[in-house]
């Protein structure tokens, strides 16, 4: 079986997290924090303001897209002592951070534009924290995702013993991968590709139901613990 290459966070690694660490001891050395910063925290908090606002499209701000992304990376900036390694990781927790602050400022200006458009149409059947919601939900749920079939993908041996079982799950877990491109989700169409590409004969489909099962234990078991924490730590 071909090992699958694993996507990878280029521009927020280790290195980030033990360099904000490092920031928030060396307040008594000046010149030594601001290079800290400048070389390790301030492009991946720009590279993460970048991405969020692109992201997240706050149409309401009137601001430029510069001017926004500067005031998010001071906002961060003035919380990287906020950190605690304890509780997860920094990208985690500043993606979470980014995304309140963003929501707050993106409502913040939409009430100022409701109060003061008296003469302007402004939808009112329109719930803007609503639609934000429910993109950070789909967001979270996507990266949930992949981190679930990145787990699944490198612990298939130990998950499974039987190599019809790990063949079963490879083909689930490719499916699980390739979702965004497929239109069709009947459930009997997928059960007959899953059977094909594992190499089974149709006698043996009891196998993808039990592997099914196990699988969904995982991802359900996963996810409460990602619930529990506010969708800001991934349990994998």
């Amino acid at each position: 079986m071909a090992k699958r290459k694993k996507k990878s966070n280029t521009y927020w690694t280790s290195i980030t997290d033990i360099a904000i660490l490092a920031y928030n001891k060396s307040v008594e050395r000046p010149v030594l924090r601001e290079k800290i910063y400048q070389r390790f925290i301030f492009p991946a908090l720009m590279k993460l303001a970048e991405n969020l606002i692109n992201k997240m499209k706050p149409d309401y701000i009137d601001s430029t897209f510069e001017d926004l992304q500067t005031d998010l990376v001071t906002y961060l900036t003035e919380r990287l002592n906020k950190l605690n390694p304890e509780n997860g990781k920094g990208y985690s927790y500043y993606t979470r951070t980014s995304w309140n602050y963003l929501i707050q400022e993106n409502d913040r200006a939409y009430r100022k534009l409701k109060s003061a458009a008296d003469a302007i149409d402004i939808d009112e059947r329109r719930n803007i924290m609503a639609e934000i919601h429910n993109t950070e939900m789909q967001d979270n749920i996507c990266d949930f995702m992949d981190a679930y079939v990145d787990y699944c993908y490198e612990n298939l041996n130990y998950i499974f013993s039987n190599s019809n079982e790990i063949h079963v799950a490879d083909s689930i877990l490719h499916f699980f991968e390739e979702r965004i491109n497929i239109e069709d989700f009947n459930k009997k169409a997928l059960y007959v590709l899953i059977r094909e590409r594992a190499g089974l004969e149709v006698s043996q489909t009891t196998i993808i139901t039990k592997v099914m099962k196990t699988l969904k234990r995982i991802y359900e078991d996963g996810f409460e613990e990602f619930k529990t924490t506010n969708f800001t730590n991934l349990p994998f």
